[in-house]
């Protein structure tokens, strides 16, 4: 049976007047970066509107953007999350043979055989020269890339909060922004956005992207 992502969040970020503005915005992010988007459904099976919801979020479709925290691009992934993310993809099982293929084009074969070695997250492969995160600032700046690790880390997210059939996205969406380490409590969305009401970043881009007038809905 397939999952079913609840919207049930009623309050909201965005006025109605600003519904028009937000439509517009996004078609256009959307024909910018058409091909990277519809690349990243295909290989990871996660919906469109999340991906496109994210970089809006995220970047507002800018793929050179730099956070003051390191983050980079549409998505705005760090070096470091990159590696993770590929190493979990990997480690659950969701890494398929063309996101192998995909991922050998973007990064090269080298640098990927090296991030599949890693025995766990952060661990350090020595050979090849790697002296660092394999992933770099430049690697996250090409848009085909950056999205597809996006991707990759909401599908692991959301396997990780789907219940019974249905699937927690404001649990995805909150570590996707605070990290995959973090741990949202709650077994309502009324319950976890109460507990992030202090954490104003995140707690208002899950009304932006879930709530009242949010981006998933006005698709």
């Amino acid at each position: 049976m397939e999952a079913k992502i609840t919207l049930s969040i009623d309050k909201g970020f965005y006025p109605d007047n600003a519904v028009s503005g937000i439509k517009k915005k996004l078609a256009q992010i959307y024909d910018t970066y058409k091909s990277d988007i519809d690349l990243a459904v295909k290989l990871v099976n996660i919906p469109k509107s999340l991906i496109l919801s994210i970089i809006f979020e995220e970047s507002g479709g800018i793929k050179t953007l730099v956070s003051s925290a390191g983050a980079v691009g549409l998505m705005q992934i760090k070096p470091q999350g990159a590696n993770d993310t590929i190493f979990l993809e990997n480690k659950y099982g969701r890494l398929s043979t063309v996101e192998k293929e995909t991922l050998r084009e973007l990064i090269g074969e080298n640098r990927l055989a090296a991030i599949l070695k890693q025995k766990y997250l952060g661990h350090k492969i020595r050979e090849n020269d790697f002296k660092g995160n394999v992933i770099t600032r430049d690697d996250l700046k090409n848009s085909r890339f950056n999205v597809l690790i996006g991707s990759m880390l909401l599908g692991l997210l959301i396997d990780q909060h789907t219940q019974n059939g249905v699937v927690r996205l404001d649990k995805a969406i909150i570590r996707y922004g605070q990290g995959y380490f973090f741990k949202p409590v709650g077994d309502t969305v009324e319950q976890t956005l109460e507990s992030i009401r202090n954490r104003k970043e995140i707690y208002n881009a899950v009304l932006k992207i879930l709530g009242k007038n949010g981006l998933i809905r006005i698709q």
